[in-house]
Formats: C-alpha cells, structure tokens, sequence
C-alpha cells in the first residue's frame, strides 16, 4: 500500500535568483520534504511555472549483478535481517549454509 500523500502548507517566500541560477529552498520546506544536501530533485515547467519535486524512484541500477547467492531462501534472508529465527523450517539458515559448503579437507 503506497504510503499516504502529507500535504504541507507553507507560507509563500519570495526567494532570490542568484547570479548562477541558484535559489535557497527554505529550512521549514527543506524539513518538510526531508531534503537533506545532496538530495536530487527534478525541475519541470508546467503551465509557466517552475516545478520543483523530491526525486523518489529508487535506482537499483548500481545494485545489478552484485548479489551474491548465499543459499538462503527468501523467507530464511528475511527473517535473518529481522533478527528472528525461521520458526518453520528445522534448520536455521545458518547451519545450513554451513551443511552445504564443501569441506577444505
């Protein structure tokens, strides 16, 4: 379920066009926003008006291909960053990753 819309109403700010095109986003929209430096954000013109919205799609790309198969089942991953033990399968997914690796003997 997609999280729900907050709508924020701030006062309008005359803010300054810098002489390299920069602005200053308020602190109070900032934190409304959760904008933190280095955020990215996308700009648009719609109707004569400059848009300015947080960037939220989410890049995997960096991410592709460097997954490293450990032999865990989904549920067994899960539960091991959750911190429980799978209560539905005797074996904890640690032991058996250890079963399964081949002796160095």
């Amino acid at each position: 379920m997609p999280e729900p819309i907050v709508k924020i109403r701030m006062e309008t700010i005359d803010v300054t066009l810098a002489e390299r095109g920069q602005i200053v986003i308020p602190k109070e929209a900032r934190d409304a926003l959760g904008l933190k430096p280095g955020a990215r954000l996308q700009l648009r013109i719609e109707d004569g008006r400059l848009l300015i919205e947080k960037k939220v799609q989410l890049d995997l790309s960096r991410w592709m291909g460097k997954a490293v198969d450990d032999g865990l089942s989904t549920n067994e991953a899960l539960a091991e960053l959750r911190g429980r033990p799978v209560p539905w399968q005797p074996a904890t997914a640690k032991a058996r990753v250890a079963r399964d690796k081949p002796s160095s003997r």
